[in-house]
């Protein structure tokens, strides 16, 4: 007969074998308990019975025995019959004098009489002693081969009322019919014990079928999507776990799929991005070629076209490789970690925009200035924070107002810049930090940029735990948040 390996080494068959394995050893701990408290039980009823035999028959028999009086014998044969009617087990009866040795035998066997018992059985000096010894039961080993058999043995003292112990009742009995009761018991159990496990294991593998099933669809839409089909999402049913890894799952599936979507939309716009001065700067040059006027203003007009073309796609692979550098794991480690004054650096950023801003006729002024030191590095802080006044202002038209303000809050140092540009739409602000994403891709164009600044500072930000938020209002303005946290402040002024 085949057999399924893959079957066995599955998950269902584990868990059902998993399921055998603990209520198998349940059952067998509770069997073994139950036949030990049923076995101690039968046992001890039968010795206290026996006791009680012993006992009776030494009174009965106890005058007669210091009289010496011959029908004794009866008297212990009719006992001994009695109680094998009552307990259904052949009942051997000795009666021993004071020194142990046997005088009487229900059986009328000669092989023990005058025999003495003290040299085999300590317990024959003990009873004789006075002591009082319970019933015991043993393996003895008879036949051969031999056989082993549990034997019960009871014993009374036979008690004169004026002499004290004369003697004493030594009774033997087998427990044949006990074992034998414990043997059905143990088949019936192990017959029953199999018939359960059968069915667990039946159970466990249609419940684990419902339990492996769910994994089972997780695989196959996995596998779907190391092929590269990344639209894929698993149905969730139920509850518990396995609804929380569904779920997850689908969250994650989600992520990947939007994280390709940017990943090929950073491809396209970056080779648009990159096309768009190489393809001017082809058209410029073909001019050159072709033109047939010898005027030197018209040359230089051209190439300093052409220069301004190359500056913007230099400043363009400048900022990508910027971003390359800011994924990598472990870029935070490149920046410094020093104790930054924010207010002194607004201050000094502000300094150098003043004169762009004046150009424009804005406003640029500073409304709130708290002493806010967070760390990080001065250099990309500064880089964040200029690029965000800079875009306020190129966004803001002429005659309007920029203010920048410094404060604290309970977690964060926090430097807000706030216009009154064109705003962007509600459906846009979600998208503002993606790579190449313009508001306004026209009015973008015109004053300049590479669309990678505001990328570039939320990158910045976010390696210093930090976060950027946005609140914007079209045609009122638009207020940024750049909020720093002041972990390990101390640390590095130390």
């Amino acid at each position: 007969m085949r057999i399924n390996k893959q079957f066995f080494s599955s998950l269902r068959w584990r868990i059902a074998f998993a399921y055998l394995m603990v209520i198998g050893i349940g059952f067998l701990i509770i069997n073994l308990s139950i036949m030990e408290i049923l076995e101690q039980h039968l046992i001890e009823s039968k010795k206290v019975a026996y006791q009680k035999y012993s006992i009776q028959l030494a009174q009965i028999i106890a005058n007669g025995y210091h009289d010496r009086d011959p029908d004794i014998f009866y008297q212990i044969r009719d006992f001994g019959n009695e109680i094998d009617q009552i307990e259904g087990e052949s009942t051997r009866i000795l009666v021993l004098n004071n020194r142990g040795i046997v005088e009487q035998d229900s059986y009328q066997s000669t092989s023990l009489l005058r025999r003495n018992l003290m040299e085999d059985y300590g317990e024959v000096r003990r009873v004789l002693n006075g002591e009082s010894v319970p019933a015991i039961d043993l393996f003895i080993a008879t036949g051969d081969p031999p056989e082993y058999k549990r034997i019960l043995y009871s014993f009374a003292p036979i008690t004169h009322y004026s002499e004290g112990i004369i003697g004493m009742v030594f009774m033997s009995t087998s427990l044949d019919g006990i074992e034998a009761i414990l043997a059905d018991i143990r088949k019936a159990i192990a017959f029953f014990s199999g018939i359960i496990s059968l069915s667990i294991v039946l159970v466990s593998l249609v419940l684990s079928g419902f339990i492996t099933h769910p994994i089972k669809e997780l695989t196959a839409v996995i596998t779907k999507m190391s092929k590269g089909h990344l639209n894929q999402r698993v149905n969730i049913r139920g509850g518990g776990e396995f609804r929380q890894l569904g779920e997850a799952f689908n969250i994650m599936c989600e992520k990947l799929e939007n994280l390709d979507k940017a990943r090929n939309e950073f491809v396209s716009n970056a080779s648009h991005e990159l096309k768009t001065p190489l393809s001017a700067m082809k058209v410029l040059a073909e001019s050159l070629l072709n033109m047939e006027v010898d005027d030197p203003a018209l040359y230089k007009e051209f190439l300093t076209d052409i220069n301004f073309e190359i500056d913007r796609l230099n400043a363009i692979i400048t900022d990508l490789l910027v971003l390359v550098e800011m994924d990598k794991e472990g870029a935070e480690t490149g920046f410094k970690r020093e104790p930054v004054d924010l207010k002194e650096l607004v201050q000094r950023t502000m300094k150098g925009l003043q004169l762009l801003a004046a150009q424009k006729n804005i406003s640029l002024e500073l409304a709130r200035d708290e002493e806010v030191v967070v760390p990080g590095d001065r250099l990309k802080l500064q880089q964040v924070i200029s690029n965000i006044i800079d875009n306020g202002i190129k966004y803001t038209p002429e005659g309007g107002k920029v203010t920048v303000e410094v404060y604290n809050t309970p977690e964060y140092g926090v430097v807000k810049v706030s216009d009154t540009g064109y705003g962007i739409a509600k459906e846009d602000l979600g998208r503002i930090f993606d790579r190449f994403f313009r508001v306004d891709k026209a009015r973008s164009r015109s004053t300049g940029g590479t669309g990678l600044g505001l990328s570039i500072a939320n990158r910045i930000v976010l390696l210093h735990n930090g976060f950027i938020r946005v609140e914007s209002e079209e045609n009122v303005g638009t207020t940024f948040y750049i909020e720093l946290p002041y972990e390990n402040t101390d640390a590095l002024e130390s």
